[in-house]
């Protein structure tokens, strides 16, 4: 095993907010970066709150632990001024912030590419920097609509739904970390740094490429529920004690299928001879399907259709997922504690590098400013200097620094 991660040495300025921006640098921390998280004076970054009892919201801690908390007022010319200090020696800015904020702080690429040369800014927005509807809120909800997943997804008789799992902030981090590590090889070649932009819509493209590509064929995308649009049977069915999904991907899962269901007399009736005709009536192959299954434990048919080879899954609550010891063995849900909570969880990284110790530290999510003066004294901020900004409401010393 190598005994340094490979960004061992690279310096992160961190204006992500919300989910994007923060699983971005969470990635990069898990690879070793050390991130200097800058979060508003009072209230920090927006995900911390509410503020509850716990001092932070889940949310906030699952997504940044292995960073370090420095609260600044970027409202304040000293404040802006403490940033200039730090990408000083810092190699990568990473910020989500709606179109205009960084402009209006001084803080966009334009005008610290000069100054910095070797910075890679990383920026993520909701559309392009170039795009009409740059100026607009964006989030993962309203992508969703704007990019026509929406519109495809839930029944045919219903208003098209969103999804409340947030695929495209974390999408569009893991897309902004991918391009900050390609620009980090790059600037090893040829000493500079550069822009890289990522857009949540366009992260959206490829993941429509199944609708896209029916469009392109010249057909319509409707809206099938849990059905694929060319293949049946795939859907959710009901067991005793719960849902399954089986999806019979190729000829073979549904002979195996037949067999299991004791109805291989269907093969001599051509409506059910292949995928593509089976779909023309997927409301009677649903009807069949549902009444074998019914008579199952969930679980138990999920291990039946398991041993045939026959793709499936249960369909699991959310806090079946959250207790699952398999996401600890696999580090994806990850032990910490949190000052005024305890114990706490924390996600982990679905990056599994064989090179690397995958006993990785974790360092449990900062209380706001707690870093703030260990930061500052690195670029030569103490003593008089730092009680002043401190009187001046410039910065925040947490109460763990």
């Amino acid at each position: 095993m190598m005994s340094e991660l490979p960004l061992k040495g690279i310096r992160v300025i961190d204006f992500g907010q919300i989910y994007a921006g923060p699983y971005c640098t969470s990635q990069l921390a898990f690879l070793g970066a050390e991130i200097i998280k800058i979060e508003p004076i009072e209230s920090g970054e927006y995900l911390r709150m509410p503020q509850t009892a716990g001092g932070a919201s889940y949310a906030f801690l699952l997504l940044n632990a292995n960073k370090k908390s420095v609260a600044l007022n970027l409202k304040h010319p000293s404040g802006r001024d403490i940033v200039m200090r730090l990408l000083a020696d810092a190699d990568v800015l990473v910020e989500n912030y709606r179109d205009g904020v960084m402009e209006e702080l001084g803080l966009d690429y334009d005008q610290l590419s000069a100054r910095f040369p070797r910075l890679i800014y990383a920026t993520g927005k909701g559309y392009g920097s170039n795009s009409r509807w740059s100026k607009l809120g964006a989030m993962d909800y309203t992508v969703q609509a704007a990019c026509g997943m929406v519109s495809v997804t839930g029944y045919p008789d219903r208003p098209g739904v969103r999804t409340p799992a947030t695929f495209i902030d974390m999408g569009m981090g893991i897309h902004l970390a991918t391009g900050i590590l390609a620009a980090i090889i790059a600037r090893g070649r040829t000493g500079r740094g550069q822009k890289v932009e990522v857009a949540m819509q366009d992260v959206c493209v490829p993941a429509m490429t199944r609708s896209l590509a029916i469009v392109f064929d010249g057909s319509a995308v409707a809206r099938l529920g849990n059905r694929h649009p060319g293949i049946s049977p795939s859907n959710n069915y009901t067991t005793e004690d719960g849902e399954i999904s089986i999806f019979c991907l190729i000829e073979s899962h549904w002979q195996e299928l037949l067999k299991l269901m004791k109805r291989e007399d269907l093969n001599a009736d051509s409506r059910f001879s292949s995928t593509i005709s089976r779909h023309r009536i997927a409301d009677e192959v649903d009807a069949i399907v549902q009444t074998w299954a019914a008579s199952f434990k969930r679980d138990d048919l999920v291990a039946l259709l398991v041993e045939h080879g026959i793709p499936c899954a249960p369909v699991r609550s959310v806090e079946e997922v959250a207790f699952d010891p398999e996401l600890a063995e696999r580090e994806m849900l990850l032990d910490s504690e949190y000052p005024t909570r305890g114990p706490i969880k924390v996600l982990g990284t679905p990056l599994k590098l064989s090179e690397f110790d995958d006993q990785r530290p974790v360092e449990r999510p900062p209380s706001l400013g707690e870093h703030t003066r260990e930061v500052l004294a690195s670029i030569g901020i103490t003593g008089p200097e730092l009680q002043r900004l401190q009187a001046e409401r410039v910065i925040q010393l947490g109460s763990q620094s």
